[in-house]
C-alpha cells in the first residue's frame, strides 16, 4: 500500500513539474513568434473609410453613360468652349482640403502644443530649481535679494507668455478640429 501511495505521489509530482515546463515552453515560443512581426495598429488612419455620400442626379446619367459605345459619348460631350470655362473656374476656386490635409494640419498643431507645453515645463522647473537654490543659501539671501526679485519678475512672465501661446495653439486646435468635421472630414 505504501508503494502505491508514494508511486501516486511522484506521479502527480511529476505531472505538475511538466505542466510548468511546457507552459513555459509556451511562453518561450509565443515570444520568439511575436518577436519579429510588427505590432498591427488599429486605428482610424490604418482602417479604411466606407463613403457616404449622397448619389446625386447626375452620376446614375454618367453611369449610363459608360454602357453606351464611344459614337455616343461623343455626341453628347460637351463643346471645347465649355470645357475651358469650366478649367478656368476650377483654377480660380482654391482646392478644397482633403482628409489627409486637414490630418496633417491638426497633427502639425497637436506637435506645435507638445513642444509649448515641453518649454512651459522646463521654465517652470528651472524657476522652482532657482528659488530653491536661492533659498537654501542665506549668504545669498542677503547679497543678491533685489536681483533674485527682478529674475524672478521675469522667469514668471516669460512662464505666462508661455501659458498664453499654449492656450491660443491649444483653441487654433479645437478650431481645426471643428473646421475639418464641419467640411466631412472623418479625422479627429
Amino acid at each position: 500500500m505504501k508503494t502505491i501511495s508514494s508511486v501516486v505521489i511522484l506521479l502527480i509530482f511529476a505531472a505538475s513539474a511538466t505542466a510548468q515546463s511546457v507552459a513555459d515552453a509556451a511562453r518561450k515560443a509565443r515570444t520568439q513568434q511575436h518577436s519579429g512581426t510588427e505590432a498591427i495598429r488599429l486605428d482610424g488612419d490604418s482602417m479604411p473609410r466606407l463613403a457616404t455620400a449622397s448619389v446625386s442626379s447626375s452620376e446614375p446619367e454618367k453611369a449610363k453613360d459608360s454602357d453606351q459605345p464611344a459614337d455616343a459619348k461623343a455626341s453628347d460631350a460637351k463643346p471645347a468652349d465649355a470645357k475651358t470655362a469650366d478649367s478656368k473656374d476650377q483654377a480660380k476656386a482654391p482646392p478644397k482640403p482633403t482628409a489627409d490635409d486637414w490630418a496633417k494640419k491638426i497633427e502639425a498643431q497637436k506637435k506645435e502644443i507638445a513642444t509649448l507645453q515641453r518649454e512651459l515645463d522646463i521654465l517652470q522647473r528651472e524657476q522652482r530649481l532657482r528659488a530653491a537654490t536661492f533659498y537654501a543659501d542665506a549668504g545669498t539671501q542677503l547679497r543678491d535679494s533685489g536681483k533674485f526679485a527682478e529674475d524672478s519678475r521675469k522667469e514668471q512672465a516669460d512662464i505666462d507668455g508661455k501659458k498664453q501661446a499654449l492656450t491660443d495653439a491649444q483653441q487654433k486646435l479645437e478650431d481645426l478640429q471643428e473646421a475639418a468635421r464641419k467640411a466631412g472630414s472623418p479625422t479627429s
